[in-house]
């Protein structure tokens, strides 16, 4: 398991799972702004190289990939993060989705290790606002080709994201701060104590602790049961639940670790919960994102709220523009 004082542990905990996306609304199977996404690579000429800003495990770089195949020479696909990143190693379907992609784990978008001018197109998924923005536009303003595309999904601080990362926020902490995770590894060693020794005293105390266990359930499932977005709660008590049911697999030391590990996998996605909260911006913000565009001399800056149709919740903004030509001086 990670080092939690590394700064970006909760995020390389995250990626370091059999996840494709981080917040982008994912609707029966199916990334409900991907259209979005390829058509704008779609314009791209065959060969064009291309940058993923805070890829993650590269669900922005597979949208690039599904268009690349279409053309007669391949994209060149980069995507850059500052986490801990290995799709090739996490995500099962990565040969399949991104073997044409380049990926940089513990790459700052502020100090991108490209030379000047070397993409076509940059894009970003609910990422380059964690950064250092201004500095990291003006990074992605150095790499980009005269003449190259940008596009940027933010976060909205009046969006549906920012408010499904709150309510999950509030119920990873309610969980965390129940005894769940202690009652649960209490039950493990008496179930096997009581198997083990087949006392009565060993066996009265693993049903004490059966007893509690189920009354933490009740208790939290009482406090989530008006919860309109149950994904974190259910996915959370399955696995915990699941526990018991390997003890004829896993000695004690095993799935103690088992509950400790699902125990940090919670506490660290509090912390992307709350960052994600953090990080959205609103009107002022992103006018001022916008503005610093237009102060680059980016052209054809463009503004305007994303959602997947017309009175549908906000997604969160669309950011674009494009890097002017450079002219020859006439002599």
């Amino acid at each position: 398991m990670h080092n939690q004082n590394d700064g970006l542990w909760e995020w390389s905990v995250f990626w370091h799972s059999n996840q494709l996306h981080s917040c982008m609304p994912v609707e029966e199977g199916h990334n409900t702004l991907a259209p979005v996404w390829r058509d704008f690579f779609q314009v791209l000429p065959p060969g064009a190289t291309i940058l993923d800003l805070g890829t993650g495990n590269g669900s922005l770089a597979a949208q690039a990939v599904s268009v690349s195949e279409s053309k007669s020479s391949p994209f060149s696909i980069h995507g850059v993060d500052l986490a801990d990143i290995e799709p090739s190693r996490y995500v099962a379907a990565a040969d399949k989705l991104l073997a044409e992609v380049s990926f940089h784990p513990r790459t700052a978008m502020e100090h991108l290790p490209f030379e000047a001018q070397s993409f076509d197109a940059i894009g970003s998924q609910y990422a380059i606002e964690y950064s250092n923005i201004q500095e990291s536009v003006g990074e992605v303003f150095r790499v980009l080709k005269p003449g190259g595309r940008v596009r940027f999904l933010l976060h909205a601080n009046d969006g549906v994201l920012k408010d499904r990362c709150r309510q999950q926020y509030d119920q990873a902490q309610t969980i965390l701060a129940s005894d769940l995770f202690l009652a649960t590894t209490e039950l493990l060693a008496a179930l096997i104590e009581a198997e083990t020794k087949n006392t009565q005293t060993a066996i009265q105390e693993a049903e004490a602790s059966i007893l509690r266990v189920k009354n933490t359930f009740d208790m939290l499932q009482e406090r989530f049961s008006d919860e309109e977005d149950r994904s974190l709660i259910d996915n959370l008590f399955a696995a915990v639940r699941t526990l018991p049911g390997l003890r004829k697999s896993y000695n004690l030391q095993a799935l103690t670790k088992m509950n400790e590990d699902i125990q940090l996998l919670l506490r660290a996605q509090a912390k992307r919960l709350l960052a994600m909260q953090q990080a959205a911006l609103d009107d002022i913000k992103v006018n001022e994102m916008a503005e610093q565009l237009r102060l680059l001399k980016f052209e054809c800056v463009s503004l305007e709220r994303a959602s997947t149709a017309t009175g549908a919740p906000c997604l969160g903004y669309w950011l674009s523009g494009e890097k002017p030509l450079i002219h020859e001086v006439s002599q």
